[in-house]
This record gives C-alpha cells, sequence and structure tokens, in this order.
C-alpha cells in the first residue's frame, strides 16, 4: 500500500477511533447486561461510543505498532491495559471522591479495581483492532474516494465534538 496522504490519516485515525469506541460501547453494554440483567447506557455521550476505548486503542497501537508477534502484542496489551486502569481508578478516587467502576465479585480481581478477566478481554479488543479492524479500515480509505472518507471523518468529528459539548452543558 502507498503512503497515506494527511487526508487519508486523519481518516484513518477517526474511523479507528470511533470503531473502537462504538466496539467499547458494545463491550460495556454487554458486561452490565450480563451481570445486571438489563440494558444501561454505559457511554458518557449520547452517541453510542465510549471515548476512552478509541483513545485506549489508539494509544497501544502507538506503544506497540512495532511488535509484530500476535502473542507478545496480546501480553503487551494486558499488562499495559491492566496498570493502566489500576492507576485511573486511584487517580479519579483521589480527585472525585469516588469510584467509577468495581471488579466486586468477579474472580480473579485486584483490589475489586482490575480483573484479569476484563485485562485479558482488553488485550484481545487490541488486538483485534491492531490486527484486523486498522488494516481493514486502511484498505477502505486507500483504495475509496479520499474526499468522501474525509468529509466522513471531519462529520464524524463534529457530531463527536458536538455531543460532548451537549453533555458538558447538561442537555
Amino acid at each position: 500500500m502507498s503512503e497515506l496522504s494527511k487526508r487519508q490519516n486523519f481518516s484513518l485515525l477517526m474511523l479507528g477511533f470511533i470503531a473502537a469506541a462504538f466496539g467499547g460501547w458494545v463491550y460495556e453494554e454487554i458486561c452490565v447486561y450480563l451481570l445486571y440483567h438489563h440494558i444501561y447506557n454505559r457511554g458518557m455521550l449520547h452517541l453510542t461510543l465510549c471515548p476512552i476505548y478509541g483513545f485506549g486503542a489508539w494509544g497501544l497501537y502507538l506503544l506497540l505498532h512495532r511488535i509484530r508477534k500476535t502473542w507478545l502484542y496480546f501480553i503487551c496489551s494486558v499488562l499495559i491495559a491492566s496498570a493502566f486502569e489500576y492507576g485511573c481508578s486511584y487517580l479519579l478516587e483521589f480527585l472525585f471522591h469516588r469510584s467509577y467502576w468495581t471488579y466486586q465479585g468477579w474472580p480473579l480481581s485486584v483490589q475489586d479495581r482490575i480483573s484479569l478477566i476484563s485485562s485479558l478481554i482488553f488485550g484481545l479488543l487490541a488486538v483485534i483492532f491492531a490486527r484486523l479492524i486498522l488494516p481493514a479500515l486502511k484498505r477502505a480509505v486507500c483504495k475509496g474516494n479520499r474526499n468522501l472518507w474525509f468529509g466522513i471523518s471531519l462529520l464524524s468529528l463534529a457530531v463527536m465534538l458536538g455531543d460532548f459539548c451537549l453533555v458538558v452543558h447538561g442537555n
């Protein structure tokens, strides 16, 4: 594949972010349904997206993209995601004096802040993102109409930013 233009890179970045954020939202919804037997919107936005998964997927990819062995990519993703989630749980509790999630009752949890099960799922999601989703999106962006993909990406960014503004202002 040829080198990507700036517009194609932007499109890949946005489409990858949306794919990971939507996948994270689906994962969260499935977990809540399996644990509590009801649907509860786990996202912070009105959209069906959990942005932390978009940032996490890209963060892991940027840190680990040079790793070629999928099993090693998986293990590194599990370790980094676990450390990040554990650290975030303390940071958010310190800053806001409340816990935003718990793995209470989950087997193999550490202080109810992280769980081996969720960490393994995060590692699997990171591998799926890096090895399946990004290559498919890159092929689509390279072969498709550059202006169309760029327009879709700009529109997606505008919608997400608009939704974020609505949430921040309480609407």
